[in-house]
């Protein structure tokens, strides 16, 4: 069968260093809709598919496997329907791998010491690369027999992958931003070129591609974990509204200095019945009190007419305390743990930064890229704040 796609220069370019002799690691640094991620599915769509007898064991990774799912995994399978090609008994949900005769794709998540000590690859790609530490990269290159690719977003100043990997005499590096990408919806390019007019060092390494400044990070004092913890603690839920934008629902849970974030909802184009059924269907419980945008009345109206808790003063209006610095103030104060599982939130809370004009790091965060950091900034700080003013 043959397949007609369509591709970017950055796939051309990936391809061209995937059969080049002289090149053991590819890495794709790059911005925002520059289709670094989508072309190496491609690729890897590719090889498992190109008529021939090599066998072939291609390993696809990344830090958690929940990320992994929503991300590179969704993209490859996506792929592969998209080219109807798709075989549902080929695919085996169970081990994470897709197989087709002596051709091999597996999903691995980079959080397991054990499976990266076991398993060896004919060619991995590792997805959002700079969520690994060296030591685990190394674990990986030591069990691949041919070719590497990375891809990630440079919004860290200083990282290994520059140090130990691009200076590399058999490492090809390959650039990229939203221009690169033809196929990139206008809305989409609109968003990335609004950046420019946010902040400058966000237009840096989201819009052009380029490696930003670490010193710019909000949120440093977090770590992932596998799942909320289990004992009685205080629980709420915070709310970030939006429609062209993305609604998100996060879980907060409270353990002394310590804060626990899970991303329920994260998801366009929804009316206000669309969020309610979502949270009926998540089982959101009526009990534990919702802190939404207090910017929206209607909505906020239409949720307690749900029943759901959400905590308003005497006017109807909602207790949400959306003081944005006092809010980081308070975040920055404390712990902070977010599950694996919490793809989008993980992205935003990489890349929440404080705003730079003329070189100059500014105390208000960029606007873009925070609806699920703004719920769990609503439901962290108002209510602990809530709960303070409950208890004198």
């Amino acid at each position: 069968m043959k397949i007609e796609a369509k591709g970017t220069r950055v796939l051309r370019e990936n391809k061209k260093a995937y059969y080049n002799d002289d090149i053991r690691v590819i890495v794709n640094e790059g911005g925002t809709g520059s289709s670094k991620t989508y072309s190496l599915a491609q690729l890897m769509a590719f090889l498992l598919l190109k008529k021939d007898d090599e066998s072939l064991r291609i390993t696809i990774s990344r830090k958690s496997l929940p990320t992994l799912k929503r991300t590179a995994m969704r993209d490859f399978l996506n792929i592969l329907k998209k080219w109807k090609v798709y075989d549902p008994s080929k695919h085996n949900k169970t081990d994470k791998t897709y197989t087709v005769g002596n051709k091999m794709v597996e999903f691995l998540a980079a959080d397991s010491p054990q499976k990266l000590r076991s398993q060896r690859r004919d060619v991995l790609w590792v997805n959002e690369a700079n969520e690994l530490d060296i030591e685990t990269y190394r674990q990986f290159a030591m069990r691949t027999e041919k070719k590497i690719f990375m891809d990630y977003n440079p919004s860290d100043e200083f990282h290994w992958i520059y140090d130990n990997i691009t200076p590399r005499d058999d490492c090809l590096l390959i650039k990229s931003n939203f221009k690169d990408n033809p196929f990139l919806s206008e809305s989409i390019k609109s968003e990335v070129r609004r950046y420019k007019e946010v902040d400058e060092n966000y237009w840096k390494v989201y819009g052009l591609g380029e490696r930003g400044r670490s010193g710019t990070k909000i949120i440093t004092n977090w770590k992932m974990v596998d799942e909320l913890p289990q004992k009685d603690t205080e629980v709420a839920y915070g709310l970030d509204f939006g429609y062209n934008n993305p609604t998100a629902l996060v879980k907060v849970v409270f353990d002394d200095k310590e804060l626990y974030w899970d991303e329920l909802l994260y998801d366009r184009q929804l009316t206000t019945q669309q969020i309610i059924s979502k949270m009926e269907e998540l089982g959101v419980d009526k009990k534990i009190p919702i802190y939404p945008d207090p910017s929206e009345p209607e909505k906020i109206y239409h949720l307690r007419e749900a029943g759901f808790n959400v905590p308003v003063n005497s006017k109807g209006k909602a207790l949400t305390d959306n003081s944005v610095k006092d809010g980081i103030d308070y975040i920055k104060s404390h712990q902070l743990y977010i599950t694996k599982r919490s793809a989008n939130l993980i992205k935003e809370v990489k890349s929440y930064s404080w705003k730079t004009k003329n070189d100059k790091v500014l105390d208000d965060p960029v606007k873009a890229q925070d609806h699920a950091i703004d719920a769990g900034r609503y439901a962290s700080f108002s209510h602990d704040k809530q709960s303070f003013i409950g208890f004198v």
